[in-house]
């Protein structure tokens, strides 16, 4: 982080490569002088001579100075030689354009790693290579390869990208939309510092209110966790956008939890975890990253729209809605003020239509009033667009544009007026927006209300802080062999395969009721006079299923026999039960257990994600695991808080709160259930592949897990 923030702020900068041939060297060598860089720029050729128009050192020796960065230019096999001579001139810092690296294979991974001990043998951080750079607009620095278009506003949204062309699209955008910005990198390749490095040290800059983050690799785990927690603390969103599913996926054939669980879903649980705001296109991205930079936190409450078109209203209901942003009625004390404000023949409710007879008075004391009610936590005003030409202006529209300006800023909600659809910004627009300090959004109502979605949920986030996941506690990751505490081995049946893994169903129970977790009660039987024994002992309808480890989805082979009442029946079943299994197969015996009825089934697996690490699932249970895929997931260890929150999420979640014949669940107790659950996967330890508990039943506050499932690496 230290050395990603010091190579943002050169003092002096050197190119190596320098040529009047080359578009690269003549775009960074204007960048630095045309874009305000105050230090020293040296260039490096090795025939020496004039060079865009000043006299070239032939070597990084030659200079007879320290410089703090070097933008290294040249072909890809002079790379490493290159940054090599760069510590002739004391240089701490590099950027290296060139690409043909990793991104080519074998042979282009072996240059780069080449690259990168070449760097380290100098002692000098690199960024890249194949990048273009960075650009520094608040101190400033732009030590960028490719035309810049320099925004209106020098601080703001952080944009960092692992794509070069990406960080440009998006420069080029925030030009269009007016967005500020603060700084922008592309980290290329990441042979040394990457995308998790610029963005904790932008995190702790006080220039950056928002960072924005395009990924295609999360090359460091660790680092994007310790970025998210750090944004969070810093109340400073984070917004992510991802592309690309790993190839890598970890999957289990035995285990539901291997299907259900991918690295796309997996990351979308950690931004949902670790507070990031995750969007999936380049103009959600920088329209998030701009309004979360100019609100900051939301105080609790709905968003209040206002809109000159009934027919912008309803469809800025209908992607409210959408969007899960809530847009609160006005109480009779609002509708009575308005009513003395708006026209007759307009109606009083959110969102509010305004309607064309409205005068700039009104307008404003219609802001006025909006915002002071409290239970609004921002404003949105989908309008009329600033104007772009001279004949677009209009006293009329100007004095609502203003009006609108000077009731948000004595507001004490933050609130926007945007344009109804994505529109670019010219000079002239650009003018008369900073002259009536209209907090405009020129991305249009649908990007305005997805960024406000993503604002409202961090937001929330903030305002109630849950335990992060890490936090005094041991986090299990890829490559951590550390784990908390196990107790004395649970009894295990597997043919002497490693007696402290259970294999069976019954062991794997045992085994989590040995940590903590509320399992139903069961008796392993070996005849058919102990399973009527101890049927008539739980003194209610019982099930009874094979017991083997071999037999792992017993259902599929008629192994399960449920409903029973009486002994003649429960010795009936015995038979059949034993019968249905396969040949060669061990069987320990039959289980006989009560029969749960009338309760929620919930799902709960535990799968490990070769990147992320122990990854827990949970959701709707039962035979609807697969069919509906509803599952929240979280990197473990998750304390019950924050399982709540993920419940709460759930397409399914109003089935927790109770159903025809169901009472409610106790959300606590089947938080803790579950976070016990994870605790137990943990202390498994490593060699743990996946493991099933479906279903985790659920009456009231009964909770039971009534069938487990553990697949090992050696299976």
């Amino acid at each position: 982080m230290e050395a990603a923030a010091a190579l943002l702020h050169p003092r002096s900068v050197v190119i190596v490569g320098a040529s009047d041939r080359s578009r690269w060297s003549q775009g960074t060598f204007a960048n630095l002088t045309e874009g305000g860089f105050r230090g020293r720029v040296h260039l490096v050729n090795p025939r020496g001579g004039a060079v865009h128009g000043r006299q070239a050192a032939p070597s990084c020796g030659a200079i007879g100075e320290q410089v703090d960065l070097g933008v290294v230019l040249v072909p890809g096999h002079a790379t490493a030689d290159a940054v090599r001579e760069l510590g002739a001139c004391g240089t701490r810092s590099a950027v290296v354009l060139t690409s043909g690296f990793a991104e080519t294979g074998v042979e282009g991974r072996a240059a780069q790693a080449a690259l990168a001990e070449a760097a380290r043998s100098q002692g000098i951080r690199l960024l890249g290579p194949n990048s273009l750079g960075f650009i520094n607009f608040v101190d400033p620095a732009p030590v960028w390869t490719t035309p810049i278009r320099a925004p209106s506003r020098r601080e703001g949204v952080a944009i960092v990208s692992q794509s070069g062309a990406t960080a440009f699209f998006l420069t080029n955008l925030a030009y269009q939309w007016d967005v500020g910005l603060s700084y922008v990198v592309a980290t290329g390749n990441e042979a040394d510092l990457g995308c998790t490095d610029f963005a904790h040290a932008l995190v702790n800059d006080p220039a950056t209110r928002a960072v924005a983050l395009f990924i295609e690799t999360v090359r460091d785990p660790a680092g994007f966790l310790a970025v998210a927690e750090a944004a969070v603390g810093a109340k400073k969103p984070l917004i992510v956008l991802k592309v690309g599913a790993s190839e890598v996926t970890a999957k289990s054939a035995l285990a539901h939890t291997g299907a259900l669980v991918g690295d796309d879903r997996v990351f979308d649980g950690i931004c949902q975890q670790f507070g990031a705001i995750r969007v999936r296109s380049i103009e959600d991205l920088l329209a998030t990253a701009d309004m979360a930079a100019r609100a900051g936190p939301l105080r609790p409450g709905g968003l209040g729209v206002i809109s000159n078109s009934g027919g912008i209203c309803e469809i800025a209901a209908d992607c409210a809605e959408a969007r899960g942003v809530a847009l609160p009625p006005l109480t009779d004390e609002a509708q009575a003020a308005l009513r003395q404000t708006i026209p007759g023949f307009a109606t009083a409710h959110n969102p509010l239509d305004l309607t064309g007879a409205i005068t700039p008075e009104q307008c404003g004391a219609v802001v006025e009033i909006m915002a002071a009610q409290p239970e609004f936590a921002a404003l949105l005003i989908p309008y009329y667009e600033v104007p772009t030409t001279a004949a677009d202006i209009s006293e009329r529209l100007t004095g609502l544009h203003g009006a609108q300006a000077q009731a948000l800023r004595e507001a004490n909600i933050p609130g926007f007026v945007c344009s109804y659809t994505s529109t670019h910004l010219n000079e002239l627009s650009r003018r008369i927006q900073a002259e009536l300090g209209l907090p405009y959004l020129a991305c249009g109502l649908d990007r305005a209300l997805t960024g406000l979605s993503g604002l409202f949920g961090w937001s929330q986030r903030l305002q109630n802080p849950l335990p992060l996941a890490g936090e005094g506690r041991v986090r299990v990751g890829p490559q951590d062999g550390t784990q908390p505490p196990s107790p004395p081995p649970s009894p295990a049946s597997g043919r002497g395969r490693g007696s402290d893994k259970p294999r069976s169903e019954f062991a794997a129970l045992q085994a989590l009721a040995s940590h903590g977790v509320p399992v139903v009660p069961m008796h392993l039987v070996a005849n058919e006079d102990a399973a009527a024994a101890a049927a008539t002992g739980f003194g209610a309808k019982v099930v009874l299923k094979i017991a083997s480890p071999d037999i792992l989805h017993k259902s599929d082979i008629g192994g399960v026999a449920l409903n029973l009442e009486g002994p003649d029946a429960v010795r009936a079943a015995f038979h059949r039960v034993m019968a249905a299994a396969p040949q060669g197969a061990q069987i320990d015996g039959v289980l006989v257990a009560p029969m749960r009825e009338r309760g929620l089934e919930l799902f709960v697996g535990v799968s490990r994600d070769p990147q992320w690490g122990p990854v827990l699932a949970a959701g709707l249970g039962g035979v609807w695991v697969e069919v509906l895929e509803d599952v929240g997931l979280r990197l473990l260890p998750v304390e019950p808080a924050e399982i709540k929150r993920m419940l709460g999420a759930l397409r399914g979640a109003k089935l927790l709160a109770g159903q025809r014949g169901v009472p409610a669940a106790d959300l606590d107790a089947v938080a803790a259930a579950i976070a016990r659950i994870g605790d137990a996967a943990l202390a498994f330890g490593p060699d743990l592949a996946a493991m099933d508990v479906n279903p985790l039943w659920v009456r009231g506050d009964q909770v039971e897990a009534l069938d487990a499932l553990c697949v090992w690496q050696d299976a």
